[in-house]
């Protein structure tokens, strides 16, 4: 998620009536150190994020929860500012009217423990001077201000829902994940297969025009397709022609791999078929009559050694396609249960080369036949091996689960979910990204 996408959920929250009366204004009614305090404590203005860590000079200015005034560097690590305009406290302090304003700035941090991600409110920098012309003592502005502050930002962030990475593949598992503010513009949570190298954020690129968003290398949709396609057989015939004369073709081959790839900006799925063979069949009435012309006993023999071809001349061969790999097209898209899909499409074109060679006299009537058996072996291959059984193969496979996610502050819900039916876009040629919106629904 950018710090945008941050700002942009906490203004949604400030512009929410409830949350209005219950966050961003609060009543205090206390002793401090002996002191009388009733006062109503209010976010005049938006807070913002910024995804980078303090100055040293500011940072030794703040004070934690305790009231302890903060030494040397800001903590490394994800350290991060939330600016708090205009913060107004009025009412009365030892009975005494009060009213003041100023700014005041939260330094949080976040922290990733077994794959939760938590917002932790350490310090805050206020300028008591400020504070003390008005009437509100050190011991106030230590004992009411900087918890307030500190409450009410770890509240607010742990209350936005932050994309997370899918835990339900098919049978790919994942390392621990990591997590880092990168560019000083976004959070990012990462993890790879248990099969790569470890994870790194050292080139991370984010999408650009997207504030929270997840990213998925092809490997992981390769590991979908391998699991689904490798190795499945494949076989599909057809036949042309009447009973005069009629051709018929089998193909058979291995769907060997499958993988998908992004070429100017489409996404592929290239596939490798292996061992593919062909068998092709000749007959009809011409051909036993060519047959028995030419040689009747023959014939008679034929149909009594082979009595399912010795009408027929036949032909079993090897078949090569171009080109080789195979693209096919494929999208990729989110269902109505925010399930992400994978789906391959058609191809409108492949050259097969095979060279048959047929067992027996083919005559002029067959000659026909046999010169388009290529035109028919193409379309056996195209139309019922790539676009009917590796097309049925391969629609609506689950990449992963982005069940929505929902959290509540005072009863408010913020939710954070991808847009059903949106195609999901590729980056670059390794990334596939899915965008998601943060709402807030009653």
């Amino acid at each position: 998620m950018t710090q945008a996408g941050l700002n942009n959920t906490l203004t949604g929250l400030f512009g929410n009536p409830v949350a209005q009366s219950k966050i961003f204004t609060q009543h205090y009614s206390q002793t401090i150190e002996g002191i009388s305090v009733t006062v109503d404590v209010t976010i005049q203005k938006c807070p913002a994020v910024v995804l980078a860590p303090p100055s040293a000079a500011k940072w030794q200015q703040s004070y934690g929860k305790d009231g302890t005034q903060q030494t040397g560097q800001p903590p490394a690590g994800n350290v991060f500012q939330v600016l708090v305009p205009s913060l107004k406290i009025s009412g009365t302090i030892a009975g005494q009217p009060v009213a003041a304003s100023d700014d005041i700035e939260v330094y949080t941090e976040f922290s990733l423990a077994k794959n939760v991600l938590t917002i932790t409110g350490l310090s805050v920098w206020v300028d008591e001077s400020t504070w003390a012309k008005n009437g509100i003592t050190k011991a106030i502005v230590n004992g009411l201000i900087i918890p307030y502050a500190l409450n009410t930002v770890n509240k607010l962030l742990n209350a936005i829902p932050f994309p997370q990475i899918p835990t339900e593949y098919t049978t790919t598992k994942f390392q621990d994940p990591i997590m880092d503010i990168t560019n000083n513009n976004e959070l990012v949570i990462a993890t790879s297969m248990t099969s790569s190298p470890a994870t790194k954020l050292d080139s991370y690129t984010p999408p650009g025009s997207l504030n929270a968003f997840l990213q998925a290398g092809l490997n992981v949709i390769n590991s979908v397709l391998t699991e689904k396609l490798a190795n499945m057989p494949l076989k599909a015939s057809e036949s042309t022609g009447n009973s005069a004369a009629n051709s018929s073709a089998e193909i058979k081959g291995t769907l060997k791999s499958a993988a998908g790839k992004i070429q100017n900006g489409k996404t592929f799925v290239s596939i490798q078929i292996t061992d593919i063979s062909g068998y092709g069949e000749l007959g009809g009435t011409v051909t036993t009559i060519a047959k028995t012309v030419l040689c009747p006993i023959g014939t008679a023999i034929d149909a009594i050694s082979n009595p399912s071809t010795w009408d027929k001349v036949i032909a079993s061969f090897s078949i090569e396609y171009k080109p080789n790999p195979l693209d096919i097209p494929f999208t990729i898209k989110v269902s109505d249960k925010e399930t992400v899909l994978l789906s391959i499409g058609e191809i409108d074109s492949v050259q097969i080369i095979a060279a048959p060679k047929w067992s027996g006299v083919i005559g002029s009537t067959l000659a026909a036949l046999a010169s388009g058996f290529v035109d028919l072996l193409s379309a056996i291959f195209k139309g019922k091996i790539v676009n009917l059984i590796i097309k049925n193969a391969a629609q609506n496979l689950e990449v992963w689960k982005s069940a929505t996610i929902t959290k509540q502050i005072e009863g408010i819900n913020v939710q954070l979910a991808a847009q059903p039916g949106a195609a999901l876009l590729p980056q670059g040629d390794t990334l596939i990204v899915e965008g998601f919106n943060v709402t807030f629904p009653r």
